[in-house]
């Protein structure tokens, strides 16, 4: 199977580096891209903005689970992303199925486009 980098997906294909709203299932290897979205990640240097990400995070103890991400503690991610430069935070975590996977979603509060679609301000204290 023929893999395109991501980058080269979004501006071949959709013509842009803003995303509204991705959702990422890739049994184990969403942790990696995750990754490069935050800090000086590939994705991040690369100006990829995604406005909300749904991503199921594989639990590292399932019998099938990718050889790279065997040592990973999924909620220690969670925070560590949290921890790095990152215009994402989690609103959602809920475990799924009985793995038990987890069923995170993030969204970027620091994109105006973003804010604006989410109407993130809304969610804020006026006080």
């Amino acid at each position: 199977m023929k893999v395109l980098k991501f980058t080269k997906t979004l501006d071949d294909f959709i013509g842009s580096r803003f995303i509204h709203y991705l959702k990422i299932d890739i049994e184990g290897f969403e942790y990696g891209i995750l990754r490069e979205l935050i800090g000086d990640g590939e994705f991040a240097k690369a100006g990829i903005v995604i406005c909300q990400i749904d991503a199921e995070l594989h639990n590292p103890k399932f019998p099938n689970a990718h050889r790279s991400i065997k040592q990973l503690n999924p909620v220690r991610f969670v925070l560590d992303f949290l921890d790095k430069s990152s215009p994402y935070i989690p609103i959602s975590n809920v475990p799924y199925l009985k793995h038990p996977h987890q069923k995170v979603t993030f969204i970027n509060i620091v994109n105006s486009e973003c804010r604006e679609a989410f109407n993130i301000e809304s969610y804020f204290s006026r006080n």
